[in-house]
């Protein structure tokens, strides 16, 4: 990353009062708002503890700007999301499997998820109506 020295020193000035682990948003918006040339981008990034949901901010000349890279090991890529595109809605109680669904904004909170399948919430009810005799 080849980012401008203004850009590094707002940075470790941040990570110096802030733990950067799920403080994307918060860092982006006080970026943002002391560098207003910047772009806000909501996405994925895919990072070495796997996909994750991630801001960062992008230069006039695409860039990636990223306040809080340091929460993970690498990231060896960066996503965009796009009206359309799936993300994360829950985790299933029944087999644990992240539960995708397409969105059409990120804008607001999407309604959350606990069972991924008829299948699943067929196995789950079993089990708790077995745990309840």
């Amino acid at each position: 990353m080849n980012m401008t020295e203004e850009y590094r020193q707002w940075i470790a000035n941040w990570l110096s009062t802030n733990n950067p682990y799920s403080k994307c948003a918060e860092a982006v918006t006080a970026m943002h708002e002391v560098f207003p040339n910047l772009t806000v981008v909501k996405g994925h990034a895919d990072t070495d503890w796997g996909r994750r949901a991630h801001w960062w901010l992008v230069t006039p000349t695409g860039e990636v700007v990223d306040p809080t890279a340091s929460q993970f090991g690498a990231v060896f890529a960066y996503d965009p999301w796009k009206p359309g595109d799936k993300a994360q809605v829950g985790t299933c109680m029944n087999c644990g499997d992240e539960i995708w669904k397409p969105l059409q904004t990120l804008d607001e909170e999407p309604k959350r998820e606990c069972i991924c399948s008829t299948r699943c919430s067929d196995a789950f009810a079993t089990y708790l109506n077995s745990e309840m005799s």
